[in-house]
């Protein structure tokens, strides 16, 4: 599994907005990336440059080229790129979302719009390619006020999206997007509890504050985030390996234990016996 934009920031060039949780990501077609795992922890405004891209969510599937551009929310994906793939990403949260309908769509009202919209996909224009080379140049060649300027070129991009879409789906899309705010707590960590995530990952995945979701957190289940994290891997590897044959080491890394010593340790702290002991028994 791979975390995007997290994951993405050592090995292509970027650059921070400024006074936000906003990233422009410009991504080399030398060093590709793909992952039939993807997390993305924010949402994402992709336009293809080069090659095409097939991304994956629940039972839909997108095929896009260059000059195609796709909104997608957070969440899970699969992200299959092409050998000469290359895109301009652009994340950004829900407060700049919210500030763009506020701004532009003056029926806008924080109300549930239909759950489940797909990635919302659009194809380019000649305003629209001529904000991105202004993005990409900032990006490659930062100089005073760039972040400022990628900020504000962003924020032309999906005005020229919001006046050409006659059908009004990238409205529907967007309020979906920031209506759905929060997330059921138990659902998102039996889903998630094997990933690699801070405490400030699972808060913003949630549509929470850090300081809100622990207290949620302990106020529903009676521990903090994570001791119960670390209480469903062990579960989850003492099923494991009761009833597969996977090794060892596999089981561990599956559950979300990054190192094996302190697997072992926490495994026989919890259940009294080795994990290979375990599996020994079970057999």
């Amino acid at each position: 599994m791979i975390q995007i934009p997290k994951d993405l920031l050592d090995h292509h060039v970027h650059i921070r907005l400024r006074l936000s949780d906003m990233y422009g990501i410009i991504i080399d077609k030398k060093r590709p990336f793909r992952c039939d795992d993807t997390l993305q922890t924010a949402h994402c405004l992709e336009i293809i440059l080069k090659g095409h891209i097939d991304v994956r969510h629940g039972s839909y599937t997108q095929h896009l080229e260059a000059g195609d551009i796709q909104f997608r929310r957070r969440g899970n994906y699969q992200i299959f790129p092409s050998d000469e793939y290359s895109s301009l990403l652009i994340f950004m949260e829900n407060e700049f979302v919210d500030y763009f309908l506020d701004s532009h769509v003056p029926e806008f009202r924080h109300e549930r719009q239909s759950a489940g919209l797909p990635p919302f996909t659009f194809k380019t224009s000649t305003f629209i390619d001529a904000n991105v080379a202004k993005i990409m140049q900032h990006i490659t060649h930062p100089q005073d006020y760039s972040r400022c300027i990628v900020k504000f070129a962003a924020h032309q991009v999906l005005l020229q999206i919001l006046s050409n879409d006659k059908s009004k789906t990238f409205v529907s899309f967007l309020k979906d997007l920031v209506s759905q705010k929060k997330v059921d707590l138990a659902y998102f960590m039996e889903t998630n509890f094997n990933r690699q995530l801070s405490i400030d990952d699972m808060a913003r995945l949630t549509g929470r504050s850090v300081s809100a979701f622990k207290k949620e957190f302990t106020d529903r289940f009676n521990t903090t985030p994570v001791k119960w994290q670390l209480n469903r891997r062990l579960e989850y590897a003492e099923y494991q390996l009761k009833h597969s044959n996977d090794p060892v080491a596999a089981v561990a890394y599956s559950s979300g234990f990054e190192n094996i010593s302190h697997f072992s340790k926490v495994y026989k702290q919890r259940f009294g016996t080795s994990p290979k002991s375990t599996r020994f028994e079970s057999v």
